[in-house]
């Protein structure tokens, strides 16, 4: 992976509300996992009752500023 990535595992991120409806927008979860596919980073993010996801780069907000 030669991007910089914006997210590091472990940091608690949140869904953006735009994103689509099975990536369970404004929910917090948390970056378990990260790859690169086709030139866009894919983050694998759990949330609090175990689920986990892959979710575009571009679907994910930092959580930690609030």
């Amino acid at each position: 992976m030669s991007t910089k990535l914006d997210y590091d595992w472990g940091q608690t991120v949140r869904v953006v509300t735009t994103a689509p409806q099975e990536m369970r927008p404004g929910e917090v979860c948390s970056v378990c996992g990260i790859r690169e596919l086709e030139g866009e980073t894919l983050y694998l993010v759990e949330f609090s009752e175990g689920e986990a996801l892959e979710i575009p780069e571009c679907n994910l907000e930092n959580a930690e500023e609030e």
